[in-house]
């Protein structure tokens, strides 16, 4: 299998999905603290007594928050995907066969 040189233009597709890439490892550390606050740490804490009762009105928020980045990884692995799947079409030719 021998692949194709990838043009100026295919360049610029590939340093695009690596952006959405990036995009979708800094969502994934953002995301993940707020879940494990909002499903580990705070009903962990309020039922030992170490905080009061009124943070497990900031679990819903936090959840919400969390889901929005869950979506957002989501989202960008599929934008990296749909951007350079027809650049590696095109350099990887037979493999696609």
């Amino acid at each position: 299998m021998d692949p194709f040189a990838p043009t100026a233009g295919e360049w610029s597709e590939i340093a695009r999905s690596i952006t959405f890439l990036t995009l979708a490892l800094a969502s994934a550390i953002i995301t993940g603290p707020i879940l494990l606050v909002a499903h580990a740490i705070i009903p962990s804490a309020v039922d030992s007594k170490t905080i009061s009762d009124k943070f497990n009105k900031l679990r819903p928020i936090l959840y919400l928050i969390g889901f929005l980045g869950l979506s957002s990884i989501i989202t960008f692995f599929l934008l990296a995907f749909f951007n350079i799947y027809p650049v590696l079409e095109r350099i990887y030719p037979r493999f696609w066969q």
